[in-house]
């Protein structure tokens, strides 16, 4: 059987071939979007960067196209390189360009499908997740959480006094800590805590599984069939053993609670509330509940923690930038007093520097959360002059889009002024112009039904660390060092490699 697999992996090349020939001809006179061709087998897979979203960006300037296509291996890829394409095809057309394209080896092998962020969007359990999370992320929830926020910036400030120089830990386990009792209920004791050991395993797994390019049974998937013992099978041995470790690791928490919640002994959290809900007319609700649990974690720690990495860095190299938001927050609080929560909708200048750190270094240069995210189209589409096949993997270059400078003018420079209010800058209605500095949370959290339920959380939490950050701390170079060049991150999650800075108390 093994030699009559081999022979039909070998014939899929040409079997693309030929649906992307019938394809061209269904559409007489329309083609595909351009781009480069790479090699017969494999594709552009192995002129692919360590920063594709550069690389995208290139490409289109090259091609003349905001539009463009590329191959890796047998999937046709379709990136969008400006914010019109994504807002006509991401936002307008979302019914049919919400859909995740299938990765066998996460999906399958690591049994990780019904996940939160990659289930099929035609699958029912999309809208129950998304309403689940809305409920528990929302502004009503919030509101209950404000007490957890506070202690835990509270937290985050003492830390920062005590060992300034790891900042980054203390922001993750800041993150960890509120959306581990939001979610479950569990409260951190100590800061290399067990739970969150698990969490950050499953993160690193979850990161193998999705590497784009890296597992030929996401292209072939015909080559899943081989048997486990065949010496070509080793993905097949390590998605099985990801496959256990994930699900022992996904347990965790969830067993948790409801062993505490028969001991009666149980924190009130998102995990426990639906469990005891009387409304889960689903038959797999607890699943469900267990997985949109998941989901606020894998959702808030990277990201959040990217963005505020990357605050604390910026505010090193722009120290006028900081002394102007920490005058604003002198000015509403009073000298030495810190913001609290209501305070935050007061702070303009901070809330323009928080949407300028989103812009400047975007957490996630290609769409949301995940390279390995992408959106898919479920049917054949026309845009403009080109074709978009069905079943094409669509990605958001939100990294050229942000940096885009007919519509923020110089993106190369740090300046949150571009948010406030008279460097807003809009446009008449029908005007073929642009709107100047549009609001990059647009742009940030994703699109269509894929836009990130938690938005709201995300930002209030970012706002309080860095209000408390600010008004307890200056950050600034070391003394007698260069300006340091400002480099990026590769990965998953993208923020500013981090160099050496002083954080002292004020």
């Amino acid at each position: 059987m093994t030699p009559f697999l081999f022979s039909l992996l070998g014939l899929f090349p040409v079997l693309w071939f030929l649906h992307q020939r019938r394809n061209n001809l269904k559409y007489k006179g329309v083609q595909i979007p351009p781009g480069p061709k790479g090699s017969f087998f494999t594709g552009v897979k192995d002129q692919l960067s360590p920063f594709p979203w550069l690389q995208y960006a290139q490409w289109a300037e090259h091609y003349q196209s905001s539009v463009i296509s590329l191959r890796v291996y047998n999937r046709l890829l379709i990136v969008l390189n400006d914010h019109r394409s994504v807002r006509d095809l991401l936002d307008k057309r979302a019914s049919i360009y919400s859909d995740r394209p299938k990765s066998w080896m996460y999906h399958e092998l690591c049994g990780r499908g019904s996940s939160v962020f990659n289930i099929s969007s035609q699958d029912g359990r999309h809208g129950k997740y998304r309403r689940l999370l809305k409920s528990g992320l929302g502004d009503g929830a919030i509101r209950e959480y404000h007490d957890l926020l506070e202690s835990e910036a509270d937290v985050l400030v003492q830390s920062l006094a005590r060992e300034p120089e790891a900042f980054q830990h203390h922001l993750r386990r800041n993150v960890a800590a509120v959306i581990m009792k939001a979610a479950y209920g569990y409260t951190l004791t100590e800061n290399y805590d067990p739970f969150i050991s698990v969490a950050e395993e499953a993160a690193k797994i979850s990161g193998w599984a999705l590497a784009p390019g890296r597992w030929l049974v996401d292209y072939y998937p015909i080559v899943r069939f081989i048997p486990m013992w065949f010496p070509f099978a080793g993905f097949k041995r390590q998605g099985e053993a990801w496959r256990r470790q994930l699900e022992s690791l996904s347990d965790v928490p969830h067993e948790w609670v409801k062993t505490q919640m028969r001991q009666g002994n149980f924190v009130e959290s998102f995990t426990s509330r639906f469990i005891q809900s009387n409304n889960m007319d689903d038959e797999n609700g607890e699943d469900i509940v267990k997985w949109a649990a998941g989901g606020m974690y894998a959702g808030a720690s990277d990201t959040t923690v990217s963005a505020m990495t990357s605050f604390v860095l910026l505010m090193a190299l722009h120290p006028e930038v900081q002394k102007q938001a920490q005058r604003e927050i002198d000015d509403l609080c009073g000298p030495g007093k810190e913001p609290s929560l209501s305070d935050l909708h007061s702070l303009s200048y901070l809330s323009a520097l928080y949407k300028e750190v989103l812009r400047y270094a975007p957490v996630s240069n290609l769409g949301k959360l995940l390279p390995a995210l992408p959106h898919r189209v479920i049917q054949d589409d026309i845009y403009e002059c080109f074709m978009i096949p069905k079943d094409s993997t669509v990605i958001a270059n939100t990294w050229a889009i942000l940096h885009d400078p007919e519509l923020y003018p110089e993106p190369s420079q740090f300046n949150p002024n571009r948010f406030i209010d008279d460097a807003l800058i809009g446009v008449g209605a029908g005007s073929k112009q642009p709107e100047l500095n549009p609001d990059p949370r647009g742009y940030c959290f994703g699109y269509g039904r894929r836009s990130c339920p938690g938005l709201q959380f995300a930002e209030i939490s970012s706002l309080l660390i860095m209000s408390r950050v600010l008004s307890r701390f200056n950050v600034s170079l070391p003394a007698g060092t260069d300006v340091p060049e400002i480099e990026f991150t590769p990965g998953i999650t993208s923020h500013i490699k981090p160099f050496d800075v002083v954080i002292k108390s004020r």
